[in-house]
């Protein structure tokens, strides 16, 4: 089979390496598209990463059997075949054709990459590239025997040869091996333009069973981006069929194409479970914790505060102003805690993705000043001292401390989905 992967064709500016893969599906009628498009986010926490960190893997062939509709391309439908047959191509003459799009379509401060493959890549490139670093060494020793090139350097070969290194069969954290993602485009047209998506209509979409991360719970559209990238929006859900059922409910602003994508994300594929002690920058990780200090806000609304392991090692944890209502739930936290936490590290620091909280300790307030018998207020004499009125000139004891509630359940606790990482599950789909 012939396996194309590519990466790295976006920047902050726009382009699309999704949109990318639909001009090679329509560059290549010759061949039938055989399983779904994959759509493979990697470590969300490589300093050079671009926007999702996302490549494209796809798979030609001559097919065999039953066809599928995945996919319209300004009003030609794309199929998909479950099985396939070999079909003759030159690898070269492939490539050339590819690259001129990708010198067309790529952003001018991308540096894209190309990787084309006679069939899957190992899967243990894919795992590393989702959760830590991939090294050159360990990329040439999976890639024996392809054909790749790319441009301005060509950082994304590493992307695009993980892409086809997943499978989207296993998982290694809840059982979720895959999910996917229904995305239309724009007219070339409205690119960089405002999208016209009105609220009812994804409120309406995001009530379907299986979909997820359509909205936040404030009514904030999550969908949808912001930049001038060709997307109109990104439909997800655990089941295929709903999501090309139901897509043309959203609007009134609709696709000039569209596609399907088989993808790893809401997968949590990028945590792995360590000891604060092992732990490095760029690592993805899901610890059981508990909170030391007091939570610390900083200018912009940052949370700051430090956790231990059961090794008593310690790492500081930050909620950023971008996770909303999620700090509120930091913020109650106190000493004694104890968490399962998951989240980036950068710089020693947990960004915090998602957290559980496993046992409280018992929260205390103090209560209000006595009345004295000659109905005045009491007022403190002193740290640890006793409380007296000022009118009469009595004396009491301090009253004791009472408990209080914490305001927080033992659960999981998540930011809002436009905050979200795209690996990261929700709490919707949670099953551990």
């Amino acid at each position: 089979m012939l396996h194309i992967g590519i990466d790295d064709t976006d920047s902050v500016k726009g382009g699309c390496t999704t949109w990318l893969a639909t001009e090679i599906i329509r560059e290549l009628p010759e061949f039938d598209l055989i399983g779904h498009p994959r759509l493979v986010r990697l470590n969300p926490n490589v300093p050079w990463k671009t926007r999702g960190n996302g490549a494209v893997a796809l798979v030609f062939g001559k097919g065999i059997g039953r066809k599928k509709q995945i996919g319209s391309i300004e009003n030609n439908s794309i199929f998909t075949f479950e099985k396939g047959k070999e079909k003759k191509y030159d690898k070269e003459q492939i490539m050339a054709r590819i690259l001129t799009l990708m010198n067309k379509h790529s952003m001018p401060d991308s540096e894209p990459g190309i990787v084309i493959s006679d069939s899957f890549l190992p899967e243990g490139l894919y795992w590393q590239g989702v959760s830590s670093i991939v090294t050159k060494e360990m990329l040439l020793e999976s890639t024996e025997g392809t054909l790749s090139t790319g441009l301005r350097g060509s950082r994304g070969i590493f992307g695009a040869a993980c892409s086809l290194a997943w499978s989207g069969n296993f998982s290694k954290i809840n059982g979720i091996s895959h999910t996917w993602e229904l995305i239309g485009y724009r007219n070339q047209n409205n690119w960089g333009k405002k999208r016209n998506i009105e609220l009812s209509t994804v409120q309406r979409v995001s009530d379907i069973d299986t979909v997820f991360s359509c909205t936040d719970l404030d009514g904030k559209i999550a969908m949808v981006p912001h930049s001038p990238c060709p997307v109109l929006w990104g439909f997800r859900g655990t089941n295929d069929t709903n999501l090309i059922e139901n897509f043309e409910k959203l609007g009134p602003e609709t696709p000039s194409r569209w596609l399907l994508y088989k993808t790893n994300q809401a997968t949590d594929d990028h945590l792995r479970h360590k000891e604060i002690n092992d732990i490095n920058d760029g690592d993805s990780v899901n610890l059981e914790v508990s909170v030391t200090t007091k939570v610390d806000i900083i200018k912009g609304g940052h949370r700051f505060f430090e956790v231990k392991d059961r090794s008593n090692h310690t790492v500081k944890c930050a909620a950023f102003e971008p996770t909303k209502n999620f700090r509120q739930i930091v913020d109650k936290l106190e000493i004694g805690d104890s968490l399962i936490i998951c989240g980036s590290v950068n710089n020693r620091t947990i960004n915090l993705e998602k957290l559980r909280i496993l046992t409280l300790v018992p929260r205390f307030s103090k209560p209000a000043n006595p009345i004295c018998d000659c109905g005045q207020r009491t007022h403190s004499s002193g740290k640890d001292s006793y409380y007296r009125c000022k009118s009469c000139s009595n004396k009491y004891d301090r009253p004791k401390m009472v408990e209080v509630s914490s305001g927080l359940e033992l659960k999981w606790y998540e930011p809002p989905a436009s905050s979200r990482r795209h690996l990261s599950t929700p709490l919707s789909l949670m099953n551990y």
